[in-house]
């Protein structure tokens, strides 16, 4: 059987919740990229990026990073939503 691929949202979601439930320090950002995805890390950068520029996760100069209160609210609300339909 062929692997099937992630959405945006699944890859994303998934990122949100490694933030989510590491939130008692800052994460590097790479850390991040292995252990909440699979992806290469153009590919997470895309999703970070995107993440960060919509104000759901926050990072350092040095590559840290966090969820912001905004963040977690988002991730709430979606684990909410998907808990509802599946």
């Amino acid at each position: 059987m062929r692997r099937m691929r992630k959405s945006a949202v699944q890859i994303r979601f998934e990122i949100l919740e490694f933030l989510y439930y590491h939130s008692s320090k800052l994460q590097l950002r790479t850390y991040v990229w292995r252990k909440a995805t699979s992806l290469s890390y153009d590919d997470f950068l895309k999703h970070f990026s995107y993440l960060k520029d919509k104000g759901l996760i926050a990072e350092t100069e040095d590559g840290s990073c966090k969820i912001t209160e905004k963040g977690r609210k988002v991730y709430k609300e979606l684990q909410n939503a998907l808990s509802s339909i599946l």
